[in-house]
This record gives structure tokens, C-alpha cells and sequence, in this order.
């Protein structure tokens, strides 16, 4: 061979070793993550981003109509009509405080800047920004723990695409809340390895201001990885280790502290809560369950297949495991975690395995006993939830750097390889027979390939130069087709609403907003609305529909409704107020007409076709579409006076309908305020049992309007009026009682009271009251300046932490 055919040959010899991992993607995996996420998404999301769908649901995903929407659509209007900061709402239910959390989504505070009938177009792609986020945050994390770009790359994309973001984002707060965990866990990591705080306190704010009982969990959650993670990267050091907890506990307190413009309000919603603090909780009934009482078979099986998809045994309605579609264990982040996982405990050295180990058991225990799970959410429900993400979480860091050591080392576990397959394919396929009709065959063959697929190339990555280098491709590739296969599921296999529904006349567009906006153009005045029908096109019937359609109703579907309002339903027998799901589905007052009219019930919207409503005192005064629309002859205005009144304890030993018509003879008192009501008349309980006719029932409503309020400015927060009467009467009004509430009368101080068991009400003296109420959220002002004054402490401890580095970098220089 002569030289220059030599020299050639050594020329291209080094070409000949090229391969496609090494040429197109290595040194470019961020771009390859920010690539494949935004081409997964497009593909995924495609009829959302053009329109055809709408990112609402309308199967076991219902939440996203029946309380997200109308919730978001609500504060849009709210902010174009009372301003940018909102405060009580009369839509919803009968009234609440609205302040706790109005902040807690900031994505969902953006899409409140849209217009109520652009918001449902904009869902999708505030969507997909959580998920380009998560991603981006989580390599940036992997980073942090010293692992390769290349199985950064593979774990951000399996975490962006998990089951908690893309099942989660379906009831939208999970994907914002793997999007700040990931932050926090970011923001450690340069706390504990390089000393700056400033990303571990973004993330804690965010979290306080999402859900401050969130904090209890993550507390949990990052004492846990703190300990490990210290012991995993110092060295062994007592004194050091409680000054970096001390100075931990510091900052996250900061961090807390600033969130105080809306932390207190959410607490006390929190504890106020029928759900936390009333006769609702589940903390004593959770509290008490068997330590070690095993989970039941379903939910053991529904956490085994779970794990290898999120639609492995069943989409959206056709879910058949524990619970419910969201309510059952998430913890779906790629078939390589499963397989790749054991290998990470292989890794490690002694000291390592005897802490990550520890660990691993703490995890296991509320997968195996719910005890332990109940505790982790301080007993209030029976949820998996944040569990779900903590368990993808920790999944995910020992899936990735199981992938990480063999990938730099080229050295894999064979023996773990082969029994963690065998164990896989064993619990995909020996569930118990009265559990296999459940399972989606296809799911679970797909996942039986990529097991055996994934063990052979983790195997490959062992091996020389060309083979290793093709498994690595092969791996992403694989990797990218599962979690696109297992999102199209989940996004695209269900039933959403359309652009076409979203325009036809019906859900929220249907001939309820022409009635509404005929009612207010022959009516100025207050008055509530009764609705026969629900307009949401859910699979559970929609009963938030007056946030979305602009009126005043009496039910409500939120988490943390008003103490007041479910007191009033409960004590009326409307709802059993120590049962959880009927605190959080108040239906209001569609069953109890007299009620409906003492509380300002004016009008009634129905479709029904026959006359039954007229039987009931209700006029037809219109009708559009299939919407019939009827007055109340005996609605009573929204403030009335009474001059007699009844104790609580006499008044609870009424029939429901004693109730009612009670209540429309005298107003009931709290038993520790009847000495302030001492000079009005009683109430005899033996008028109760005169004959409930229709004349009655005009007359008692006619005398309570003699002196009624007369209204002269109305907003949500501010309210003023007059009334005159010939003797002291109570002044009542129908929305439910909030200490945030203030009155005066002629310019004087006054005392609300909590009257007619929940709602709100003052003593009026004889002749002109001159009437105003004014709401503002308790301990608005209070947090405001405790949020100013860390906010400062924090900018002050970031800019000495700042001067210290860079005394520090100074110094290594001049060495």
C-alpha cells in the first residue's frame, strides 16, 4: 500500500467509528429534550393546539368543567367588573369569601386575563408549557446530581410525560404541583452543593401559595431527601449537619413567610373548613384504621398495573381499578424506570445502600399498609395524589442514575437484570382472575416488549464502543414512542368537549344566557336564581353553572365551601353536613321553595314541558329555546326585618317543614346571643303547627316585607341601603355570616350577627337606618405586610449570600 493510501486508510478510520449518538445528539441533549417535548406534544395535543378540541373533559375528568372553568371564568369576569384582587362572590353558593387561593395557580391567573369565552381555546396551551417546564426543571435537577446529559435527558423526558403531568394536567393543579416539586428539588441541590438558596425558596413559595397544606407533605418529603442526600454527598459530620438543617429550616421559612399575603386567608379557609375542621373530617375515622392493615386486592392490583401505564387497565370512564381514574396511584413514569431501578441499589457503597435503603423502606410503607398514607396526608382523605409524584419522583432519581453508572462504567447487575424481568412479567401476568377482565391486552403487550427490550439494551450499554452507542439511541427512541403512545392514550382516548359543542347552543351556551340576560334587563335589584337543569354536559350534572352564566344561585361544588353556608343547608336538612361529599356538592335549595323564597329566590329557570311549577307559585313570564322562564309570586327581598324571634335549640327540634315556615315567622338566634336579642318578641313554637297553606305562606312573607331594605348601592364587597322602621327590628340578610364582613349604621359601628343558623344579620333601631356593609378578607392586610417584610429579609439574605460568593471567587483568583 503506498503512504498516501495509508494515510488515507488513517484518516478514515476514526470516521468508521462515528455513530449516530455520538454525531447528532451528544453535547445537544437540552435541545433534544426542548425538541422531542415540543414534537411529543404537538403530537399528542394537535386537535387541542388547532381547535377542534377543547382541553375540558367530560368523563371522570368532569372537574375541569364543573369547578375549574366556571371557577376561572368567575374570577375573569370578577376582575373586569370589581377589580384585580377578589374578595366575596354571591355566585358562589350564596355567598363566600373568594381571597384563599385566588393566587394559588399563577398559570391559571394568567388565563384569567382572557376573555370568559376565549379561556377554554387557551387551557391546552398553558398545558403544555407546565410540561415543557417540568421537563426542562427535572434535567436541569439531574444535572445537579452529577449525571450524565444523556440520562438526564432520558428521566426529564419520562417525568415531563409521566402520569401525574399528563393524567394529572387533566385536573390542571397536578402538573403545576410536578412542576414545583421540581423546582424544589432543584433549587436543594444548589443549596446543598453550592450554597445558594435562591431556587429552593422560589420553589417553596410557589408551593405555599398553591396549597399551604401542601407544605406538611413536602416537609415530609424533603427531610426525608435531605438526610439522604447529605449523608449521600458530605462527609460525616455531626455539628455540620444540624447547622445546614438549621439554616434549611431558615429558608424555608422565609420562603413560607412571603407567601403570607395569602398563606393566612388559606389557612383559615383551611381550618374553617366543614372538610378539616367540622363534623365532615375523615381525621377520626382515618386515624383509626389498623396500622398494618394491608391494602385491599383491588388497590394492590390497581398499584401493580398502574405502574406500567396509566390507561393499562382502562381510559377515563372505562377505568376498572380503586377509586377512580385520578383518585388511584399514579406513579406511571416510563417502563425503563422499572426496569433500571434495582440497578441503582448496585451502585452504591455501604454507607449509601444503609440510607437509601432506609429510605426505600419508608416509601414502601404507605404502598402496603394505607395507614401510613392516610398520615402522609395528616389523615384528612383517603388520597395517593402527592404520594403518587413522591413515588415518581424517587423512581425516576434511581431509575436515572442506575442508567447514568452504567452508562459512564459499563457495569450492569445481570443477576438483578434478570429477576427484576422475571418479577415484572410476573405481576403483568398473574393477576387474579377476577381482576384480568380489567386489563388492556395491548397495553400490557406493548409493555411486555419494551421490558424485554429495555433489559437488552441496558445489557448493550455494557458492551463495546459501536453496540453501546446504538443502545443508547435505541433507548431514547424506544423511550420517546412509549411515553407518545401512553400520552395519546391518556389525552386522546377520552371524551373531551369540541369546538362544536363549545359554539351550538347547548353546555354553558344553552338558552340560559338568553334568559339570564333577559332577567337582568327587567330586573335591577338582587335576587337569586333557581335552575331545574345543569348545563355543563359532564358526566356528573354541573351545578357551578352561575359562575359560568353570570347570576346568583344557592348551590355550590367547590373543595372548602363557606362554614356558614353548609351550618344553613345542614341545620335545614338540605344536606347531612357530616357527610364529605355533600359539603363539597351543595346542591342549594332547589327542594326547599321556601326557603329558596326567604333567601331572595326570585326566579326559576326550567325545561320542564308540563305546569307542575305554576302549582307551586311560580308565574311563566318567558321562554327561550327549550328554557322556560318563571317568577316567584313569594320571593322576599335580599335584606328583611323581623320583630320576633326563635332559639336555636327550640328551633332544631322542628320537621323540615316547621322550618321553613318558622323561619318566615321569626328570625332563629344563636343561643349565646339571645340576651342581645332579650326586648324582641318570642316566637311561640305552637304557631308551627298552624295549617301550611299558600295564604300563609303570602301573608308571613308580606309581613316580613313591611320594612324591607331598600338597596342603593350593590357590588360583591360593598353593599349600602336604608330601612325604617316604627320599633327595633332584626335586620336580616341572605348570605351566609363571615367575620370579614363590617356594617354600620347612620355612620356607627354595628355587630353583625350569625342569625337563621349560618346567616347574617343586626339589630336596627326604631325610625332611619342608614345601612353599610363593606367585606374584606380577614387577614389580607396582616399578610401583605408580613409578605413586604420578607420579601426584604429574603433580598437581603440573597444579596449577602451574593457578596460572600463573590468574596470567595475573588480569593480563589488571587490564589
Amino acid at each position: 500500500m503506498s503512504k498516501q493510501n495509508k494515510s488515507a486508510a488513517k484518516t478514515a478510520a476514526p470516521a468508521s467509528d462515528k455513530n449516530f449518538y455520538d454525531t447528532y445528539i451528544k453535547g445537544k441533549e437540552l435541545y433534544y429534550l426542548l425538541g422531542i417535548t415540543m414534537l411529543v406534544s404537538y403530537f399528542v395535543f394537535s386537535d387541542f393546539i388547532s381547535l377542534k378540541k377543547v382541553y375540558l373533559f367530560r368523563d371522570i375528568g368532569s372537574d375541569s368543567i364543573n369547578i375549574y372553568f366556571p371557577g376561572i371564568a368567575a374570577q375573569s369576569d370578577y376582575m373586569k367588573n370589581e377589580g384585580f384582587v377578589v374578595g366575596w362572590s354571591f355566585q358562589q353558593g350564596m355567598g363566600q369569601n373568594l381571597f384563599p387561593m385566588y393566587l394559588s395557580d399563577f398559570f391559571t391567573t394568567v388565563v384569567t386575563f382572557f376573555d370568559k369565552q376565549t379561556i377554554p381555546y387557551v387551557l391546552v396551551f398553558v398545558e403544555i408549557l407546565k410540561i415543557f417546564l417540568a421537563g426542562f426543571v427535572f434535567y436541569k435537577f439531574l444535572k445537579e446530581l452529577k449525571l450524565g446529559n444523556y440520562s438526564s435527558l432520558i428521566g426529564a423526558l419520562c417525568y415531563a410525560f409521566s402520569g401525574y403531568v399528563i393524567l394529572g394536567g387533566c385536573w390542571t393543579i397536578f402538573s403545576v404541583e410536578a412542576l414545583y416539586a421540581a423546582i424544589i428539588l432543584y433549587g436543594f441541590e444548589r443549596w446543598l452543593q453550592h450554597g445558594k438558596f435562591l431556587w429552593l425558596a422560589v420553589g417553596i413559595t410557589l408551593l405555599a401559595f398553591l396549597q399551604p397544606f401542601f407544605l406538611f407533605m413536602y416537609t415530609i418529603l424533603l427531610a426525608g431527601y435531605a438526610i439522604v442526600r447529605y449523608h449521600d454527598v458530605k462527609e460525616k459530620n455531626t455539628k455540620q449537619f444540624i447547622l445546614f438543617t438549621l439554616k434549611t429550616i431558615g429558608i424555608a421559612a422565609v420562603a413560607v413567610l412571603i407567601s403570607s399575603y395569602q398563606l393566612f386567608a388559606d389557612m383559615l379557609q383551611y381550618t374553617e373548613s366543614p372538610r378539616v375542621g367540622g363534623e365532615a373530617s375523615f381525621f377520626a375515622k382515618l386515624q383509626n384504621q389498623p396500622m398494618f392493615a394491608l391494602a385491599d386486592p383491588v388497590l394492590r392490583f390497581t398499584t401493580v398495573f398502574r405502574s406500567f401505564g396509566s390507561d393499562m387497565i382502562g381510559t377515563g370512564n372505562n377505568f376498572r381499578g380503586w377509586q377512580n381514574y385520578l383518585e388511584a396511584p399514579l406513579f406511571y413514569c416510563g417502563i425503563l424506570s422499572l426496569v433500571a431501578f434495582p440497578q441503582f441499589f448496585s451502585s452504591l457503597n455501604k454507607r449509601q445502600k444503609y440510607f437509601y435503603g432506609i429510605l426505600t423502606a419508608l416509601l414502601c410503607l404507605p404502598i402496603m399498609f394505607p395507614f401510613f398514607r392516610y398520615a402522609f396526608w395528616a389523615f384528612t382523605g383517603d388520597y395517593f395524589r402527592t404520594f403518587s409524584l413522591v413515588i415518581v419522583l424517587f423512581m425516576l432519581m434511581f431509575a436515572v442514575r442506575a442508567i447514568s453508572h452504567i452508562e459512564k462504567n459499563g457495569k450492569l447487575n445481570k443477576i438483578t437484570l434478570i429477576i427484576t424481568v422475571a418479577f415484572l412479567l410476573i405481576l403483568l401476568y398473574s393477576p387474579n382472575a377476577q381482576f384480568k377482565q380489567g386489563i388492556n391486552t395491548g397495553l400490557r403487550s406493548f409493555a411486555t416488549f419494551l421490558i424485554l427490550a429495555y433489559s437488552g439494551l441496558l445489557f448493550g450499554l455494557t458492551q463495546k464502543a459501536n453496540i453501546k452507542n446504538f443502545s443508547k439511541t435505541a433507548i431514547l427512541v424506544l423511550c420517546v414512542l412509549e411515553l407518545f403512545v401512553n400520552s395519546n392514550i391518556t389525552v386522546n382516548k377520552r371524551d373531551v368537549m369540541t369546538k362544536q359543542l363549545l359554539q351550538a347552543k347547548v353546555g354553558y351556551n344553552d338558552y340560559t344566557v338568553e334568559s339570564i340576560n333577559y332577567l337582568k334587563s327587567i330586573d335591577k335589584s338582587f335576587y337569586r336564581v333557581n335552575k331545574e337543569y345543569a348545563s355543563g354536559m359532564a358526566i356528573h350534572g354541573s351545578i357551578n353553572d352561575a359562575k359560568v352564566q353570570g347570576f346568583y344561585g344557592t348551590p355550590s361544588y367547590f373543595s372548602f365551601n363557606q362554614k356558614n353556608y353548609i351550618k344553613f343547608l345542614g341545620e335545614l336538612d338540605v344536606i347531612d353536613a357530616s357527610d364529605e361529599n355533600s359539603t363539597r356538592w351543595a346542591k342549594g335549595l332547589a327542594d326547599r321553595p321556601v326557603l329558596f323564597s326567604l333567601c331572595a329566590g326570585k326566579y326559576w329557570l326550567s325545561k320542564r314541558t308540563d305546569n307542575a311549577l305554576s302549582g307551586m307559585g311560580m308565574d311563566s313570564i318567558h321562554a327561550f329555546g327549550d328554557v322556560r322562564v318563571y317568577q316567584n309570586k313569594y320571593a322576599l327581598p335580599f335584606g328583611l326585618t323581623y320583630n320576633k324571634v326563635i332559639s336555636h335549640t327550640d328551633f332544631m327540634k322542628f320537621s323540615p317543614n316547621q322550618k321553613d315556615f318558622a323561619m318566615l315567622r321569626a328570625c332563629v338566634i344563636d343561643d349565646e346571643d339571645l340576651q342581645s336579642f332579650a326586648f324582641i318578641q318570642k316566637f311561640n313554637a305552637m304557631d308551627t303547627l298552624q295549617p301550611i297553606t299558600f295564604d300563609n305562606y303570602a301573608a308571613f312573607g308580606n309581613e316580613l316585607k313591611q320594612d324591607n331594605f331598600s338597596v342603593t348601592k350593590f357590588s360583591e364587597n360593598h353593599i349600602t341601603g336604608s330601612v325604617n322602621t316604627n320599633e327595633p327590628k332584626i335586620l336580616f340578610f341572605s348570605f351566609p355570616f363571615d367575620a370579614g364582613w363590617k356594617a354600620t349604621i347612620n355612620g356607627q359601628e354595628a355587630k353583625l350577627y350569625r342569625l337563621n343558623c349560618g346567616l347574617t344579620g343586626l339589630l336596627t333601631q326604631k325610625g332611619s337606618n342608614e345601612v353599610e356593609l363593606k367585606f374584606e378578607p380577614r387577614f389580607k392586610r396582616e399578610g401583605i405586610i408580613i409578605s413586604l417584610i420578607f420579601m426584604v429579609i429574603f433580598v437581603g439574605l440573597l444579596f449577602f449570600n451574593t457578596k460572600k460568593f463573590s468574596a470567595k471567587n475573588k480569593v480563589e483568583k488571587a490564589a
